[in-house]
């Protein structure tokens, strides 16, 4: 038996994201999230599991997001960290961080009106533990890479069990397996570097021998678990050279793991 997991974005979906510092005002665009958190060891990047839209209609713009994670912490997730911490350490070290919904509205607002995108994956922060600040507010969305549809197809007709683990909202997540043909039961979103890892054990305790396809740091665990490892490379971020010697395969495009598997 033999089964496939991707990850989400940089991997089937071609990413595209608004990030501002909050120490500015200035907006950019840039893919790689997880190059800016690791940039320091402290800083860890937590998802949003409420859409974007419901955030900024439900949340006054001056409401402090401190405030909403400590009224909401079942709609944020640790999704990439370095250091051990837990969702009520986290909201204790940002008691004093005074970020607002607004700069979230304000990222949200340039990505919809700058790109077509097919799927709003969400907001997100990238936090420093140490200091205890909000250091980035971004948001994410994107448009499926030209061979995805195709080759999650070419895959089922192969009769690969097809999955997706993903640091990525559940909302969004559930619309992607949707369009894919996907089943929800084979989709993991939120899914942090340690759990990415322990989903393909899962699926090889099944009996399945597993392929993992991603992009980046934060499915290197589970790179190293699978059966057979590959880097779509295809969203052209900078990547340690030490990960990408590590994998099996790297891929310019998602299409050329069938010529892999």
């Amino acid at each position: 038996m033999k089964a496939i997991v991707f990850d989400n974005a940089g991997t089937i979906l071609k990413r595209i994201t608004a990030i501002k510092s909050t120490h500015g005002d200035t907006i950019f665009f840039e893919t790689n999230t997880i190059g800016i958190a690791n940039k320091n060891p402290n800083q860890i990047i937590v998802v949003f599991q409420q859409p974007t839209p419901q955030i900024i209609q439900t949340q006054k713009p001056n409401t402090r997001i401190y405030n909403y994670m400590k009224q909401n912490k079942d709609k944020f997730e640790i999704s990439y960290s370095q250091i051990p911490i837990t969702k009520d350490e986290l909201i204790e070290k940002l008691k004093k961080d005074t970020t607002t919904i607004n700069q979230i509205t304000k990222t949200a607002t340039t990505l919809i009106d700058k790109f077509n995108i097919e799927i709003c994956s969400g907001s997100a922060l990238i936090i420093d533990t140490q200091k205890g600040c909000i250091t980035y507010v971004f948001t994410a969305g994107g448009v499926f890479f030209d061979t995805t549809k195709s080759t999650i197809k070419k895959l089922k007709d192969l009769n690969f069990e097809v999955y997706i683990a993903s640091g990525d909202n559940h909302e969004s997540l559930m619309k992607i397996a949707t369009i894919l043909g996907i089943k929800k039961s084979n989709t993991y979103d939120t899914a942090n570097r340690k759990e990415k890892s322990e989903i393909v054990k899962q699926i090889q305790n099944k009996g399945y021998t597993v392929c993992m396809v991603g992009n980046n740091l934060n499915d290197e665990l589970a790179l190293e678990c699978a059966d057979v490892s590959i880097l779509n490379l295809e969203q052209k971020e900078e990547l340690p050279e030490y990960l990408i010697c590590k994998v099996d395969h790297t891929v310019n495009k998602l299409s050329e793991i069938l010529d892999i598997i």
